[in-house]
């Protein structure tokens, strides 16, 4: 039988494997259940049908069936050799089956005799081990490559890759001087990761020695180089390092991007220097740089940080009327805008925004809804305010706990406290909202701070039908009625505490007593001890 043949067999296989690889692993498995004696076979034989195979099931992505084939190697075959190694190391990074590539390195120098000096071997694995960023095992792979030969630029770009993954800017250093003595080649990526490493770890300083040794290098420092640098100094609030390199780059006639004034921008406006982002901006114009969202959006916002809400609405009208670069507001646009325009209580202008962003087919979000809100509260409209609202949740906007916190501001400051009452009783239900227990304490100090009790009390009991008010709550609450002398409010609101067995500082308690009995009213103090008692027993 032919399948009992090890010649024929070791032969057919290897044929197979060229254009049929799974016929290949089929016609060897139908061999070793005809009773195949692979100790009959040649070594040669043997060990060059075990690499077709394995490479046939490596190719095929069969990960767990080459693993099968190596341990039969081991087992009955000649054992696993550093060319059946190679050649399914390779073939299995090549299908990015990084982590098995290292199961399999690991499988296969269970056997000590196996000496491994195959440089191609170690460089996948130190690939492998990147890409899985099982970095624990970079080192020592890349050690047994030095001993097996030079690594290669692409070998120390990995090492690089797993330390900056680390954030370690001490060994992307050491690498890249390493790779100068050793006269291996640097690239810009290898010399732009150790460079963006040291700005990670806020060493600005060694990033600048690295970029005067990049500069030393012809065509290796670029515009990422020191837009990385910049994006450094601007982290650290070192606006005029970032303005001194920016003039560095140009003088070393490298062109600014859209992404150098970014940074430029965003470093005037986190220093608030604002009058120099105005410069900025002027020059980009000037010098036809290609302006896009971003870079007008950037301004925007500085400006209404800075509360110059005119000079926002300059550079939006400015941006709008960039036709010629194609250059449109998005929803973050808008919604810095329209925050900035509503919280200098100028409605009419935000509405008009929100307006335009609807006719450009932007849907605003919740964060825009509530910043509108927040615009009502500052102008005491509650018309304006239901209006926005019906219109947020009719458009299938969702409120959430803060929606329904600035509702309650709004209707507290248009003295509508019955109106914020039927609102917290009946909407966070209907909306599917979950309504936070300092929704309630916030209406019930409302309706403190307006000497309304009995509508405290109200809301109190709806707090507790939805929430468990914690300590510093009922703190809160007795504090304010004991400080507005409405200490019929606080006792009463001890007594509920004390019956459903709330969370309360017994101090808190006895601030209550206190007061009552500096005023005389004996009736409140009896009420109060009663509680207190209730309290104490309860812990």
């Amino acid at each position: 039988d032919q399948l009992q043949n090890p010649s024929w067999v070791a032969a057919a296989v290897q044929q197979l494997s060229r254009s049929q690889m799974q016929r290949s692993i089929d016609l060897y498995r139908s061999a070793t259940a005809a009773g195949l004696e692979f100790a009959s076979m040649r070594k040669s034989d043997a060990e060059a049908m075990f690499v077709a195979l394995v490479s046939s099931a490596a190719r095929l992505s069969q990960v767990d069936e080459a693993l099968r084939l190596m341990r039969e190697c081991r087992e009955k075959g000649p054992g696993i050799s550093v060319p059946l190694l190679s050649s399914a190391t390779k073939l299995l990074t090549s299908k990015h089956f990084f982590k098995e590539v290292i199961t399999m390195h690991d499988f296969a120098v269970e056997d000590k005799s196996l000496v491994i000096d195959d440089r191609s071997i170690w460089s996948c694995l130190l690939f492998c081990s990147v890409e899985s960023r099982v970095y624990a095992r970079c080192r020592g792979f890349f050690q047994h490559l030095k001993a097996s030969g030079k690594p290669s630029p692409k070998d120390y770009g990995n090492m690089i890759r797993a330390a900056s993954s680390q954030g370690d800017w001490h060994a992307c250093l050491a690498l890249v001087k390493e790779m100068r003595e050793t006269d291996v080649e640097i690239d810009s990526v290898i010399y732009n990761t150790a460079l963006a490493t040291c700005v990670s770890a806020s060493q600005t300083d060694m990033a600048r020695k690295l970029l005067n040794e990049m500069e030393s290098s012809d065509g290796v420092a670029d515009v990422i180089t020191y837009n990385t640098l910049a994006k450094g100094y601007g982290r650290a609030g070192q606006l005029d390092k970032c303005f001194e390199l920016y003039e560095h780059m140009r003088a070393k006639n490298i062109a600014p991007s859209q992404v150098t004034y970014g940074i430029l921008l965003d470093c005037c406006i986190n220093e608030k220097q604002m009058e120099k982002a105005a410069e900025v901006f002027d020059t980009m114009s000037k010098e036809g740089c290609v302006m896009n969202t971003v870079l007008y959006t950037t301004l925007i916002k500085g400006f209404a940080r800075a509360d110059q809400v005119d000079q926002a609405m300059k550079v939006y009208e400015q941006m709008r009327s960039d036709t010629a670069q194609g250059v449109t507001p998005d929803l973050i646009t808008f919604s810095i805008l329209i925050k900035a325009n509503s919280d200098a209580g100028r409605m009419e202008k935000s509405l008009q925004l929100l307006e335009t962003m609807m006719d450009l087919e932007l849907a605003p979000d919740e964060v825009v809804f509530n910043n509108l809100l927040s615009g009502c509260v500052r102008t005491m409209d509650a018309a304006l305010g239901r209006r926005l609202y019906s219109n947020m949740v009719q458009g299938g906007m969702r409120p959430s706990n803060a929606t329904f916190s600035i509702l309650i501001r709004l209707y507290s400051a248009c003295k509508l406290l019955d109106e914020a009452f039927e609102m917290l009783r009946v909407e966070p239900a209907a909306r599917g909202v979950k309504p936070e227990s300092r929704l309630y304490v916030q209406l019930a100090q409302a309706c403190l701070r307006e000497r309304q009790g009995r509508r405290a009390l109200e809301v109190y009991k709806l707090m507790l039908a939805h929430a468990s008010p914690t300590t510093a709550m009922h703190g809160s609450l007795l504090g304010m009625c004991v400080k507005l002398n409405m200490l019929d409010s606080a006792v009463e609101i001890l007594a509920l505490a004390a019956e459903s067995g709330g969370r309360l500082d017994i101090r808190d308690a006895e601030s209550v007593r206190e007061a009552a009995s500096r005023k005389k009213k004996s009736q409140l103090v009896e009420a109060a001890s009663e509680a207190i008692s209730k309290l104490r027993s309860a812990t």
